[in-house]
């Protein structure tokens, strides 16, 4: 029983060595500092695969979305944060991107989404509540009219901003105008008259 009882010590003895070992490599590794980790840039632009095809565009987006930070994810806004990401078969005419519209003067291309998606990727950024604190008619018109009905996509300069006010009710005057008679000529159509 003595070379049992000593083959035993000896791994007891081998256990705790280990055991101790282990406990310094881990205190070892807890004060050591951390490694250093870089950031990766990018060093084109995140939209260049879009203005290869939209040359229209190659100069990127002016006015205040070219300057902006989205918000969600505090980097400079891109074509995909508001278009989306396109499929492999994007260039091919495969039509996987949001459009928007204007549609109040049924300027729509095909394949646009509706009119809640379209507005939905502005206030994926744009408050509700600022908006509305800003003009009334963002809440009147927000769930009848895309918001590119009123304000242009990629402007230098959106005509929309600091709008004086006689302009901003001349505005109003006009679209209801030619909304009355877009559906005065409608009726008049369904009734096979002229119209006036």
């Amino acid at each position: 029983m003595g070379d049992l009882t000593m083959d035993f010590l000896r791994l007891m003895l081998m256990a705790a060595m280990l055991l101790t070992s282990l406990q310094g490599q881990a205190a070892d590794a807890a004060t050591a500092p951390a490694p250093t980790t870089h950031e990766v840039e990018f060093l084109r632009s995140a939209d260049k695969a879009c203005t290869d095809c939209h040359k229209e565009q190659s100069e990127g987006m002016h006015g205040k979305h070219g300057q902006a930070t989205n918000p969600n994810n505090l980097a400079p806004v891109t074509c995909t944060n508001c278009h989306g990401q396109p499929s492999p078969q994007h260039r091919e005419g495969v039509k996987d991107v949001m459009r928007f519209s204007d549609s109040f003067n049924n300027k729509q291309s095909t394949g646009t989404y509706p009119i809640a998606e379209q507005n939905g990727v502005c206030m994926s950024c744009h408050e509700p509540k600022v908006l509305r604190e800003a003009l009334w008619a963002h809440d009147v018109h927000a769930t009848k009219l895309t918001c590119t009905s009123c304000h242009q996509l990629h402007p230098a300069r959106e005509p929309m901003v600091a709008i004086p006010e006689k302009s901003r009710i001349k505005l109003c005057v006009d679209c209801h105008s030619k909304q009355h008679q877009a559906k005065a000529g409608n009726q008049n159509a369904s009734l096979g008259k002229e119209a006036p």
